[in-house]
């Protein structure tokens, strides 16, 4: 156990532990499952590792994965006590976001990392633009049916897999533009960011089992330590954040995800110009 700690400062501890508090602060209010906030510290703390950059963006994204797992689960039994998970809405999205997260999985290894995240920075910049402008009337009044209702959460799936970002970033201001209420939208994105992470942490932590110059505490490509970390307080704190979310005015929580967006849109541009 010494030997697993040894390897964190208590700088490094102490930074994760902020990161965990913040994961189930915006897991808990807009159902954003925290692995644009974990992937970015993950990179910077591990940079000293003796590995590839892609070994060790994998080691974070795996790793932030199942911190997602844990801070979604807290966030989405929050959710579904006071109920605000739209069961139709997880009904229909779930079958295409779970094809599009076994996609995204099979293909990331393969893709240029770049592309993908300035393609995804522009999608996340435009529903923040889209969450700013005010509530206005739905770019569609129902939840599509056929194949457009297959893409936009196969997509979200696809993206979210592959990048380690809950899949509730975007599919709870996308449902917002499908006519379902802000609130209720978060709900549901708190149960897509579970159903997404759990076969996501799994595949991470089954592929890197052979890769050497990984932390002493990893099982594949999820760190143990560092999930521990950022997942406690991120399971604290997500129930009281997903109670606050149900008082606070829609206005405001619309603003609060268009600014988490923006973030998420500026940090991927950084690191795919970086």
């Amino acid at each position: 156990m010494l030997t697993l700690f040894a390897a964190y400062s208590p700088g490094m501890i102490l930074a994760l532990l902020a990161a965990g508090v913040a994961i189930g602060a915006v897991g808990g209010l807009l159902g954003i499952g925290g692995g644009v906030i974990a992937v970015p510290l993950l990179l910077e703390l591990w940079v000293g590792l003796p590995l590839p950059e892609s070994a060790r963006a994998a080691l974070a994204i795996g790793t932030a994965q199942a911190v997602i797992v844990l801070a979604s689960l807290a966030a989405a039994i929050a959710h579904g006590r006071a109920g605000r998970i739209d069961a139709e809405v997880v009904r229909r999205w779930m079958p295409a976001m779970l094809a599009g997260a076994a996609l995204g999985l099979a293909l990331a290894p393969f893709l240029p990392p770049a592309p993908m995240q300035l393609g995804f920075a522009l999608i996340a910049a435009l529903l923040a633009l889209q969450l700013l402008r005010g509530a206005g009337r739905p770019w569609w009044p129902r939840l599509p049916g056929g194949v457009a209702g297959r893409v936009a959460p196969g997509a979200i799936g696809a993206a979210a897999a592959a990048l380690g970002i809950g899949a509730g970033t975007l599919s709870g201001p996308l449902l917002g533009l499908f006519g379902v209420a802000l609130a209720r939208a978060v709900g549901a994105g708190a149960v897509f960011n579970l159903v997404v992470a759990v076969p996501a942490a799994l595949i991470f932590m089954l592929r890197g089992m052979d890769v050497p110059g990984r932390p002493p505490d990893a099982v594949g490509h999820v760190s143990l330590l560092a999930l521990a970390l950022l997942a406690a307080p991120a399971m604290l704190v997500a129930p009281f954040a997903a109670r606050l979310a149900g008082r606070l005015p829609v206005a405001l929580l619309r603003r609060l995800f268009a600014a988490c967006l923006l973030a998420i849109a500026a940090r991927l541009v950084l690191r795919a110009l970086g």
